[in-house]
């Protein structure tokens, strides 16, 4: 994918939207898009002000914080003003320049996309087949009238089918948000939900029951008309879309063929599944069959939490029952003990190994565990008792000792290895080398590749350059077999 990094720059027409003063500028911007939608395309400072008034909050607003806001969307690219002489009776009003202002097309897309967003929550995300029926409809079409069909009919049936499906698309990608996020999860368990559970499972099953049919019917579409797309029908289009007159500036073809190839690229692999990934159809298979598992799950829970609550109900009437019929408080007393057990009980229990994890031991057989008591003031400190430390110098002088001798003896048997200053691991070949090398080995390499020259100290301080390691050898240890680079280690001399 092509992403053209120099107009990746913030957009400025968009500032508006999250400036400091974002109510009034949102506003202002409200008025203009709503007049433009009337055909009223022009609007001066003083309209934009009477209209604002009408709502709550605009009350204090002046002419003149109207007007300073007008000339910040100016300098935004939101709005372009344009001086009204019809309004001009004096040369000094000529002179103030009253202007009319107008919305930009930035402006209108911004606010019919900040409208489709605030209307976004009462949309409800749809999974009818009626999408899947009308995208085979328009794939047969092409099959059967492919000969036929003009560039215009060829580009017209392309909007119509990319629209279906990009109508499909978002009604998956909302539907899946629906329930796998935060909110969707809180509503599968609430208790509300076992009201429209029945009717809504019923729902999923009937789209799951035909969703098999519609998708193997268009993947078996896709892959007949695959070579017809990309040979003939795509780049049809994409030549009468390059032919097309814009007034926002023409458009590259590069960059139309780019958007159509993406376009059929995904709804291609929709359908059909690839070497790495499966289709979105079977996904959307997965997904709703899981939905219907969780939602038959949660409403179990919810209606055993229901029956619960219905049965400790009665259980709590029994008990009232039974303290009403008590002749006096202590007669309440013991039946509240013998009900809700004693009142006014401390458990202690802290961590601590236990003498035995047996389950048929009594806790009244068990010795009882000592847990200390400290005071819980800040000026308290645990009592340190003074003790000796033992002398472990023998210790340490024979680990010392066995270090040294274990070094010495790696030293000698490499040293029986290493001929003319020279490592050569391809000579190990055919020989069953001492398991002790091996790390030693490693060791070097590693240490080699953590600079460019490739070069490093042995524990013996003796300095080497490692070189080779185009070939790939199996060197045969005591404990067992080892395939690296065939590396020579180039020692210095003594």
């Amino acid at each position: 994918m092509k992403i053209d990094v120099d107009k990746m720059n913030s957009v400025r027409p968009a500032a508006y939207l999250t400036a400091d003063k974002c109510q009034l500028y949102r506003s202002i911007m409200r008025v203009l898009y709503k007049e433009k939608e009337a055909y009223n395309s022009q609007l001066s400072a003083g309209s934009i002000l009477k209209h604002l008034k009408e709502n709550d909050g605009f009350n204090s607003l002046s002419i003149e914080d109207v007007k300073q806001a007008l000339s910040q969307l100016t300098q935004w690219g939101n709005v372009v003003p344009m001086q009204d002489p019809r309004e001009v009776s004096t040369i000094e009003e000529y002179k103030n320049k009253i202007y009319r202002y107008s919305p930009t097309e930035e402006s209108i897309i911004i606010e019919r996309m900040v409208i489709e967003l605030e209307g976004k929550h009462s949309q409800v995300s749809s999974l009818s087949s009626a999408l899947f029926d009308r995208i085979n409809d328009s794939l047969v079409y092409f099959r059967d009238y492919i000969d036929a069909m003009e560039p215009k009919d060829m580009h017209d049936e392309w909007n119509n089918l990319q629209n279906d499906f990009q109508r499909l698309s978002s009604n998956f990608s909302d539907y899946l948000h629906a329930f796998y996020s935060v909110e969707g999860e809180k509503r599968l368990k609430s208790m509300d939900f076992l009201i429209y559970k029945d009717k809504f499972i019923s729902y999923l099953r009937e789209f799951i029951m035909y969703l098999p049919k519609f998708s193997s019917q268009i993947e078996e579409m896709l892959k007949a008309l695959r070579e017809t797309f990309l040979n003939k029908v795509i780049p049809e289009i994409i030549e009468y879309e390059s032919e097309l007159p814009s007034l926002n500036g023409a458009v590259s073809k590069e960059d139309i063929a780019e958007r159509i190839h993406n376009q059929w690229s995904g709804l291609y692999g929709w359908f059909v599944n690839t070497d790495d990934r499966i289709s979105n159809s079977e996904m959307l298979a997965e997904y709703t069959n899981e939905i219907i598992r969780r939602m038959i799950n949660n409403a179990m829970i919810l209606m055993q939490l229901q029956n619960s609550a219905v049965s400790k109900r009665l259980d709590y009437y029994k008990y009232l029952e039974m303290f009403g019929k008590c002749r006096d408080i202590e007669e309440a007393h013991c039946l509240s003990a013998h009900v809700f057990g004693a009142m006014g009980v401390s458990h202690y229990k802290f961590n601590a190994p236990r003498e035995t994890d047996s389950i048929f031991e009594n806790a009244s057989e068990l010795r009882p565990q000592m847990f200390e008591v400290t005071p819980r003031t800040r000026t308290y400190t645990p009592r340190v008792r003074s003790s000796g430390f033992a002398n472990r110098d023998l210790e340490k002088a024979v680990k010392r000792q066995e270090y040294i001798e274990k070094i010495k003896k790696e030293q000698e048997l490499l040293s029986s290895y290493i001929k003319e200053n020279k490592l050569i691991l391809s000579e190990f070949v055919g020989q069953t080398i001492p398991e002790e090398i091996r790390p030693i080995i490693l060791n070097w390499v590693s240490f080699a590749n953590q600079n460019k020259h490739r070069t490093g100290i042995t524990d013996f301080g003796r300095s080497f350059k490692m070189t080779g390691g185009e070939l790939k050898i199996i060197i045969e240890f005591s404990d067992g077999m080892l395939k690296m680079p065939d590396y020579t280690f180039e020692f210095e001399e003594n």
